[in-house]
């Protein structure tokens, strides 16, 4: 009998301001971090510990702040390194503004360049990365800074996180190939009254996200709402309520679990 995968909701708000609902962060099982935002500081030190693969969608802060805290926090007492999965310009990022000496030490080099606590693994768009049974896909998505969007397929299932999105086809190419897309996490960042910050940002609102999901042709994939700024989030989940699509459109939430 095939073991089945957990994706937890440690964060999923567009921001802070709401107890409880940090800014996005997902785990598979209890090794595998999709980004580190604030959500990520919420798991409590034997939690953290277990975690050795971190994968970041792209450089905005409030999908990598936790990564800093976490590497201090469990670095010097690893057995091996924390290894960080990112594109070339999120990985050439975080060397140059954040683990640069002067906002955060440089875990690469600690203790020594030779035996870091954290390495940097770089990877290309439509990769495939293996983690016993598990596969990972990463995907380009449009976004005001370089960014992906991530595939989980195990032997029972398969999960899509859009990351931080505009609009976009090549996610949704992936979706209808595979056609074993279980659950479909896409964001909905703002009301439709500031579709123009939306185009401004590279984000959606719930208007271009209903465009967005007619171009889903294969059946069976839960969609579940991510990234609502805390300002408007009654306004916007009124909106994703209008959903014209068979299913309705789920919030998703903090400490939530999703198997698959």
């Amino acid at each position: 009998m095939h073991k089945h995968s957990t994706v937890e909701v440690l964060g999923c708000s567009g921001s802070i301001g709401i107890p409880g609902q940090g800014t996005t962060s997902f785990l598979i099982d209890d090794d595998i971090l999709i980004d580190a935002g604030t959500g990520l500081c919420e798991l409590e030190f034997d939690r953290l510990e277990k975690i050795e693969h971190v994968i970041l969608t792209h450089s905005h802060l409030d999908h990598i702040c936790g990564l800093p805290f976490m590497v201090d926090t469990v670095g010097v007492g690893r057995n091996s390194p924390l290894k960080v999965y990112a594109s070339k310009p999120t990985l050439d990022a975080l060397k140059q503004h954040v683990f640069n000496h002067f906002i955060w030490p440089d875990f690469t080099r600690i203790p020594s360049a030779d035996n870091p606590v954290m390495v940097y693994q770089e990877i290309s768009p439509e990769q495939v990365l293996h983690f016993g049974k598990r596969q990972i896909q990463v995907v380009e998505v449009a976004h005001t800074v370089p960014a992906i969007g991530v595939f989980l397929f195990t032997p029972t299932g398969g999960w899509c996180f859009s990351g931080d999105t505009h609009q976009t086809d090549r996610l949704f190419d992936l979706i209808n190939a595979t056609k074993k897309v279980d659950y479909l996490f896409i964001e909905a960042a703002f009301p439709d009254k500031e579709k123009w910050l939306a185009d401004l940002a590279k984000h959606l609102c719930p208007s271009l996200l209903f465009d967005e999901l007619k171009k889903i042709t294969v059946p069976g994939c839960e969609v579940w709402i991510s990234h609502l700024k805390p300002k408007d989030r009654t306004l916007i989940e009124h909106e994703l309520q209008q959903y014209p699509g068979a299913q309705p459109l789920r919030i998703l939430s903090a400490g939530m679990t999703f198997t698959i």
